[in-house]
């Protein structure tokens, strides 16, 4: 086990790997992966001892990136204008017709 800044280093850096892929990884496809990750996998195991443990200060430690590896994130509800407030800038155009016209 390593000190506790280069596990949370090293939680770090797996989650957004795992975020990147866009699923919770095993071990056989953490070690598949082909573009330089800046962590290895066999380090990994030396930090935590197995890859559930990893997985688990993942859950524990990031769950806003857990939630998104399992799919859990709802989209924030788009919030609706009022209509029966008048556009400003209809007004604006309006007025500004109005003022056209006039000269």
């Amino acid at each position: 086990m390593g000190s506790i800044r280069r596990r949370d280093v090293a939680i770090e850096a797996a989650a957004m790997i795992m975020l990147e892929e866009g699923k919770v990884l095993s071990k056989k496809e953490f070690d598949s992966i082909a573009r330089p990750t800046g962590v290895r996998s066999g380090n990994l195991m030396n930090l935590f001892g197995s890859w559930s443990r990893l997985v688990g200060f993942i859950e524990k430690d990031h769950p806003d990136v857990w939630a998104q590896l399992q799919g859990e994130v709802e989209p924030e509800p788009v919030e609706e204008e009022d209509s029966s407030k008048p556009d400003p800038l209809e007004a604006l155009a309006k007025a500004s017709e109005e003022k056209e016209e006039d000269e």
